[in-house]
């Protein structure tokens, strides 16, 4: 699985894992804090590449999984 923080067109962040919430959670850590501001948060999409067997769709704001609890990070 493979995930990309997307804004304006601009990857702004990356990860991957054997799982869809290792990945996501790796992205969301690789994304500068400058991004994370409430003001410019809602406007990060998450890019899911390989989503296989998990539940996740391809595309979603990141406000969709930011503010849940983490597992791995």
């Amino acid at each position: 699985m493979k995930v990309t923080a997307i804004i304006n067109g601009w990857e702004i962040g990356f990860g991957q894992g054997d799982s869809a919430t290792y990945a996501i959670e790796e992205c969301i850590d690789s994304i500068e804090s400058i991004y994370l501001d409430e003001s410019v948060i809602g406007d990060v999409e998450l890019v899911l590449n390989g989503t296989g067997g998990s539940t996740y769709p391809k595309y979603m704001k990141l406000t969709e999984v930011f503010y849940k609890e983490r597992q791995y990070f």
